[in-house]
Formats: structure tokens, sequence, C-alpha cells
């Protein structure tokens, strides 16, 4: 695989496609058109690769990073770093330039509305198609059995999603409004991790939750802690000297 699903939200595992924004050339793991095909079907919202193009790379990014200007803000305003990910993000895809200090220091309130606006036009697009499909209902197979006996297979019925890369990008929109506009924007969390900027929902008992995943970020933070004691601990050997 070539993406990484920490969260179990797909709208803030979009985010994570560009990683370590805070370094100062971020991992953009979606450089390619067959990059972002590649995150639709890992991710499992759509069954085949929608064969994006240059425009649908570029309408994910932009709706990526709007995403993430508004995320950021709602976890504590840091709307200057969100620009200057966004800065990166379009250098590292080939669409732009890197913003100057002026364009970086430019992003506020208006920056914030600019992003809300493209959030709900990428919303308001049709969705992933989801078709119920079960085997022989509709295809010729079953000879003369009822309908509602294959219905009733629950082992012959499947899911289909299908859709395009436009399509797949209003569904991660789509996710990312009920989260900014309800209840659940109160959990987004940003990893704890120094080197890791994933957010994501602190569903916790208790909103303990620490890490954008404990197998790694989580395991990571623990093994470089227990290192630390250890150095620590160990007395350092002296020589005598006769």
């Amino acid at each position: 695989m070539n993406h990484a699903f920490p969260c179990g939200t797909l709208a803030l595992d979009f985010l994570g496609t560009l990683r370590a924004r805070r370094n100062p050339v971020p991992a953009e793991k979606l450089a390619t058109p067959e990059l972002l095909d590649d995150w639709f079907v890992e991710s499992g919202m759509l069954d085949a690769a929608p064969h994006a193009d240059d425009a649908d790379l570029a309408a994910a990014v932009e709706l990526r990073e709007s995403l993430y200007l508004l995320v950021e803000d709602r976890l504590g305003g840091r709307a200057t770093l969100a620009a200057a990910s966004a800065a990166a993000a379009a250098e590292l895809a080939g669409q732009a330039g890197p913003a100057g200090p002026a364009e970086v220091a430019a992003v506020g309130p208006a920056a914030l509305t600019a992003a809300v606006e493209v959030l709900n036009r990428y919303a308001a697009e049709p969705p992933v198609t989801v078709r119920l499909e079960v085997a022989g209902v509709g295809d010729g197979v079953g000879g003369g059995r009822g309908a509602g006996d294959a219905a009733g297979s629950s082992a012959a019925a499947s899911i289909r999603r299908t859709g395009t890369a436009a399509q797949g990008l209003a569904a991660v929109a789509r996710e990312a409004v009920e989260i900014l506009g309800g209840p659940d924007a109160a959990l987004l969390r940003e990893c704890g991790r120094p080197e890791c900027t994933q957010v994501y929902l602190d569903r916790s008992r208790g909103h303990r939750r620490e890490w954008c995943a404990m197998r790694t970020c989580g395991n990571r933070v623990k093994v470089s802690a227990y290192r630390s004691r250890h150095r620590t601990s160990t007395p350092t050997p002296t020589s005598s000297h006769a």
C-alpha cells in the first residue's frame, strides 16, 4: 500500500497525505494522479481506480489544504503554519511556486472564508455511487428462484462503490463538513508525536488518546522515552588509575 489510514476517518486520513508538515520539505503522498487513484482504492472509497488526471490532482490538493486550514484553525488558529503547508504542497504538486513571506502572512479571516467556500463547493458535487449487488439477481443467473430467496442470502450480497475522482473528493468534503460543523469538531486532536501532524478524532474513554495510531506514533514515542530513561539511569563507567 502507498498510503496509511491511522484515523479511521477518511476525511482526516486524507489530510495525512501530506505528512510531517512542519518539516522543511513535507512528504507529499499525492505527488501524481496515480497516487491519488491509489488513495481512493486503498481507502475503500472506490472499488476501482477512477483514472485521475492532473486537474483531479490539483483539485485534491486544493481540497486537502483548505480542509487543513480549517482544521488547524479549529485546533488553535495556527493559520500561518497552515498557509506555509499549503504553499509547500502546491510546490511539490507542481502547481505553483513557493509562497513568499508576504503571502504566508496574509492568511486570516479572508483565507478561512475562502477555505469554507472551497469545502462547500466540493461537498455540493455528487458523491460516490453505492450499489447493492446480489448474485443471481439481474444477471440472468438463478433460474426460477424467487427474488426473496436471493436477497435473503447475505453471503451472496456485496456493495459496489464506483465514481470519478471528483465524486471521491465530494465524499471526502461531505464527511469533512459533518466533522467541522457538528459535535465531532470538539474531538479533533493532533498527534502527540512532534514529528507527526496527523489529526484524528479522540473518541477514547475520557478523551485521553494521544496518538494518531498507537502501533506507529505511540510505539515510537514510548520506545524513545524508554531509551532516554535507560541512557539517563545507566551509570557511566569510570576508569581506575594506579
